[in-house]
């Protein structure tokens, strides 16, 4: 997946000192030792897991490039993203350790001193996501190896009987196979194929983190944050399916000859079926409903019994085996941000925090809980998290400050009688 988080045009009010990944490679190459220096300083008995976390925290400053302006918004970012990263490893590292009988495995995957270079190499993958292609070759390789295991075993039994045996189970599995997808309906045995807890997501991102990838079909794909993408074992000439958890925007490519499926997307059980269109689903784990858009050609979309077709230009709620017409608020709010634009309309500050995290990766808290009842809203671009700020803020009637390291939201007029 190469990642294009905050790609879109830079804002008025800042311009990125870091306008390209040359850039980025030239910070990384004079900050190296000071920042490994930092993230050791912090990690205390776990220094192995220095050079992950400073990886880490370039990836992110690289997703933030739009808002910082200068030096010193470079350097308190990088310590700011060192911080986090190292608290976050040692949070993960002694979990790992209660699960292990409370042996901690740090350093045990070490496999030399990291380098600038190393780094970058690091680096540069999470930005391009070299993996998916690795993780799709691995996964057909495996595959492979494991039909080919299972031939090997057959090919041990000689017994004349066995061919017999196996033309009958083969026979038997067949007319069970076909009375399964009669029985269930193609909608259902879909649902069971890409909903198999085997099934490994093919690409997952990040909150703040906005990537693209090329599905094995040839369909495009923009993917939102905190999203999952699933695809079986198969695809697309067995099966063309995938399932999402999130959200995402789809350039289908169109059904031929030697690909004649049609391609079908799983969402919260409902489908949705076309044969060469540009759609985009939202469907967040925390969302009961999904939401579909068209922007060229159509879809059908299946909710239980309920079925609808969606042409260009109409946005479409799905939940729970009903269907009806999107608002204009609710298609702003799920799909704006392929055109580069966070938009969460009037909703409660609870939700809006949620946003923040989820759109630019930023972790803010609220600590007099009344506060997230709050009417609020958002409408900015995507790579402006401070305008972001500023708009909560007047919208809430709060206050962003720190608390030590800690970000939260406060009253604004805590003198203020409350209601």
């Amino acid at each position: 997946m190469s990642t294009d988080a905050r790609t879109a045009s830079p804002s008025p009010l800042t311009k990125s000192i870091l306008p390209d990944e040359a850039a980025l490679k030239r910070v990384l190459e004079s900050e190296f030792d000071a920042s490994i220096a930092t993230a050791k300083s912090q990690l205390a008995d776990a220094p192995a897991l220095a050079p992950k976390v400073v990886e880490s925290a370039f990836v992110n400053v690289w997703n933030q490039r739009a808002n910082i302006a200068s030096q010193d918004q470079l350097k308190a970012t990088l310590a700011e993203e060192i911080r986090h990263g190292a608290a976050r490893a040692l949070s993960r590292r002694a979990s790992a350790g209660r699960f292990a009988g409370g042996k901690h495995a740090a350093g045990s995957h070490a496999t030399g001193e990291a380098t600038a270079a190393t780094t970058w190499a690091g680096i540069e993958k999470a930005l391009h996501a070299s993996s998916v292609s690795e993780a799709h070759a691995a996964h057909d390789k495996a595959g492979r190896h494991e039909a080919a295991s299972h031939m090997k075993v057959v090919a041990k039994k000689k017994s004349f009987v066995l061919p017999l045996i196996l033309l009958v189970v083969a026979v038997g599995v067949s007319a069970a196979g076909v009375m399964y997808v009669s029985k269930l309906g193609v909608d259902d045995a879909t649902l069971s194929a890409v909903s198999s807890t085997s099934i490994q997501p093919l690409v997952t991102s990040s909150p703040g983190q906005i990537g693209t990838l090329s599905l094995p079909d040839g369909s495009k794909v923009k993917i939102g944050p905190e999203t999952k993408i699933f695809v079986p074992d198969g695809f697309p000439k067995k099966i063309r399916t995938i399932r999402v958890e999130g959200a995402a925007s789809f350039e289908v490519a169109p059904t031929t000859t030697a690909m004649p499926l049609p391609f079908r997307l799983v969402a919260k059980r409902n489908h949705v079926i076309t044969t060469g269109t540009k759609f985009a689903v939202s469907a967040y784990p925390g969302d009961s409903a999904i939401l579909v858009t068209v922007t060229e050609g159509s879809v059908q979309v299946k909710s239980g019994k309920a079925m609808a077709n969606v042409a260009t230009g109409q946005t479409l709620v799905a939940d729970r085996g009903t269907t009806r017409e999107a608002t204009a608020d609710e298609k702003a709010g799920a799909f704006n941000w392929i055109d580069g634009r966070i938009t969460i309309p009037t909703t409660t500050l609870r939700h809006v925090v949620t946003g923040l995290t989820r759109w630019f990766s930023f972790d803010v808290k609220v600590v007099d809980l009344p506060l997230l009842e709050r009417q609020a809203s958002l409408d900015v671009p995507l790579d402006s998290s401070r305008l972001a700020i500023s708009q909560v803020e007047k919208s809430a009637n709060v206050k962003f400050a720190y608390e030590g390291e800690t970000k939260v939201f406060k009253d604004a007029a805590p003198g203020a009688k409350k209601k």
